[in-house]
């Protein structure tokens, strides 16, 4: 096959490195495959449970799969205590998600996202959030954040209301709005319905990257699993250059 001699030549400096960026590459080409999957999978979960009828969220029990779980729940807006997830992108403008705690009827403190609303013309104006006063009956799929929250800047909250906050986290939030021990958190939020009162703009991507994307990170994984282990038989294999004669 090879002019010359093909015998395989051992060099261990290239083993050593083909030993343990292999593997690495095939690993990170199987994890996005994984990744592709779980987004199918919750896609799927979204779908399903959008065609259910919506259930009193207070006949709950927390600990099932509650993720994206259509509910109705009945209560009052605590408006003194209105926070603004920051960071959120809609149309190419900067803007915040707005999270009230929802005073229940008969249960928990829910914090009910009421959707998107833009910054104001400079970041250290926050903007005038639209209050609903009085009873309301809001109907809305629970949200169950996946993985790690992404932060973009300071974690902590700003120190007047309404806050400007980073991570959309009940528990926090609820230790923030000064609620006692004898109030209940339930621990998701609620992003209500096109028909709710006090909802804003909607905008909640289910899934932030495309399935098929991960897909094509993993060919490119493996592609480059398989160049780095062509360059090492190649150069294990490849035939001695044989030195001139000419001249001894």
């Amino acid at each position: 096959m090879f002019a010359g001699s093909t015998y395989f030549r051992f060099n261990w400096k290239l083993t050593l490195f083909t030993v343990l960026l292999f593997p690495l590459l095939a690993r990170l080409g199987f994890w996005q495959l994984e990744r592709e999957q779980e987004k199918v999978q919750l896609q799927n979960l979204y779908t399903e449970r959008q065609q259910q009828a919506p259930v009193d969220l207070i006949s709950l029990d927390q600990h099932d799969d509650l993720q994206y779980r259509q509910v109705s729940v009945a209560g009052t807006y605590d408006n003194d205590h209105v926070f603004l997830l920051d960071n959120k992108i809609y149309q190419g403008r900067v803007g915040y998600e707005v999270i009230v705690p929802l005073l229940t009827d008969d249960g928990p403190v829910v914090f009910i996202n009421r959707g998107w609303m833009p910054q104001g013309q400079y970041r250290e104006q926050v903007p005038n959030t639209p209050l609903i006063s009085g009873p309301v009956e809001l109907a809305g799929s629970i949200y169950v954040a996946v993985g790690d929250q992404l932060v973009l800047g300071d974690e902590l909250a700003t120190a007047d209301w309404p806050k400007v906050i980073q991570t959309l986290d009940t528990d926090a939030l609820f230790m923030l709005a000064g609620y006692g021990a004898e109030i209940h958190l339930f621990p998701y939020s609620v992003r209500i319905d096109e028909n709710s009162l006090g909802v804003l703009t909607r905008y909640w991507p289910v899934i932030s990257t495309a399935p098929e994307k991960h897909r094509a990170y993993a060919v490119q994984w493996f592609a480059m699993a398989l160049v780095l282990l062509g360059l090492f038989l190649y150069s294990g294999f490849r035939p001695e250059s044989h030195k001139s004669n000419d001249g001894d």
